[in-house]
């Protein structure tokens, strides 16, 4: 822990880079608690290289993963019985896509590829809607969904690029969960050689993001971060001063 001002948490949301043993690359949005390495690429660099990326790499598909939205135990802030309805964009995981052919041909609901399963995006719940999917009993969780333009070409698993989101509330640098797979990953040896050196310094040796859905960045560097504790995968809370 040292004195550098990250804009971590509290203020604002932020967001860092992280390579793996492989050489691909993850990105991982802060929220307002998650932990920030001091090393990499981090806060606006991060940023400016997101959206850097964003207009430079082709596009691929986003595989959702629903084993990101929850903690390693399995709580976490996705929701696993469908509202009444709802006025907003839901990412929706289910068992079977059978129940919502008819509102997918009718352009309603698109279908998703999932890590596990099936997805589909819906960007507004009716009621009528929710009893049918709810009697059909194939939903397995949903959770928010961002989808607007501006936000589907940022999203950085659409240019390569493994996506991680803070699991935790604003009281605790919690870990952070694998949300998104790119069905293509960018490696890091695609990107210019002054990106690729500083990417570089923040790098997983020992794992892999295609077979890692969660990471507390306290457990393998030098962070920042504005609470006074941490959670570690195994769900003991540490003070943030503390070595793993």
């Amino acid at each position: 822990m040292t004195d550098l001002d990250y804009p971590a948490a509290h203020s604002m949301d932020s967001c860092w880079f992280a390579v793996d043993r492989d050489g691909h690359v993850a990105y991982f949005s802060t929220g307002e608690a998650g932990a920030m390495p001091e090393a990499g690429v981090t806060g606006d660099d991060a940023f400016e290289l997101r959206d850097r990326l964003a207009r430079s790499v082709p596009p691929c598909e986003v595989i959702h993963d629903p084993r990101g939205h929850l903690l390693p135990d399995g709580r976490g802030g996705i929701g696993s019985t469908l509202p009444d309805s709802f006025d907003w964009p839901i990412l929706v995981f289910v068992t079977s896509l059978a129940p919502f052919q008819s509102d997918i041909e009718a352009g309603q609901v698109v279908a998703a590829r999932a890590a596990e399963g099936y997805a589909v995006v819906l960007r507004r719940l009716t009621a009528a809607q929710s009893r049918r999917y709810r009697d059909a009993g194939v939903v397995r969780a949903w959770t928010y969904h961002h989808d607007s333009p501006e936000e589907q070409q940022a999203q950085p698993a659409r240019f390569g690029v493994y996506e991680y989101g803070h699991l935790c509330e604003n009281w605790i640098a919690g870990p952070y969960g694998r949300e998104a797979i790119p069905s293509r990953p960018l490696h890091v040896d695609q990107l210019p050689p002054a990106i690729r050196k500083q990417l570089k310094e923040a790098t997983l040796a020992d794992r892999t993001f295609a077979e890692t859905s969660h990471i507390q960045p306290f457990e393998h560097w030098e962070c920042q971060s504005w609470e006074e504790q941490w959670m570690g995968l195994d769900g003991t809370n540490r003070s943030v001063g503390d070595a793993d």
